[in-house]
């Protein structure tokens, strides 16, 4: 059986109209069409997912041609980054692709200096927290608002 290749690559402002429709995708399939964020988000500009991209590092996953997940990271300070929105279409899923591209995220950060990464998650996603967790992630006692799990990564 042939496995088809998995690219990951980082997202220009030139991309910005795969992201809005991949990010989009995203939200729709974690939250629904009716959430305020999918909401605020189906309404941006051209500018504003360039925005977006310029500001932010966004990943994504391409397998057999098809964008099928994806992450970002920003870089908060000198110091310290934030890894958010990771996502994979649900076939594309328990194949690797989340930890792949969240390490590719965390290569980005320490290539800048930053020797410290965060994140927040739903504290019942138990597949997101395994990821995590395998790349070193832990979670952090005290930290977000409620009905959410924050952890963090020394990055070496």
């Amino acid at each position: 059986m042939c496995v088809p290749a998995v690219r990951i690559t980082r997202l220009t402002e030139s991309d910005w109209e795969q992201f809005a429709e991949l990010r989009l995708r995203a939200l729709a399939d974690t939250f629904g069409t009716a959430d305020q964020q999918y909401a605020a988000e189906a309404r941006y500009s051209p500018a504003e997912w360039r925005r977006r991209l310029r500001d932010h590092a966004q990943f994504v996953a391409v397998l057999a041609g098809e964008a099928v997940g994806m992450v970002a990271v920003y870089q908060e300070s000198a110091q310290t980054a934030y890894v958010y929105s990771l996502w994979l279409e649900p076939g594309a899923r328990g194949r690797g692709l989340g930890r792949r591209l969240v390490a590719v995220a965390l290569d980005w950060a320490r290539r800048r200096g930053v020797r410290t990464a965060t994140l927040r998650m739903a504290p019942d996603n138990a597949a997101a927290r395994a990821v995590y967790e395998r790349l070193g992630f832990a979670e952090v006692p005290t930290g977000g608002a409620a009905g959410e799990v924050v952890m963090r990564l020394t990055i070496r």
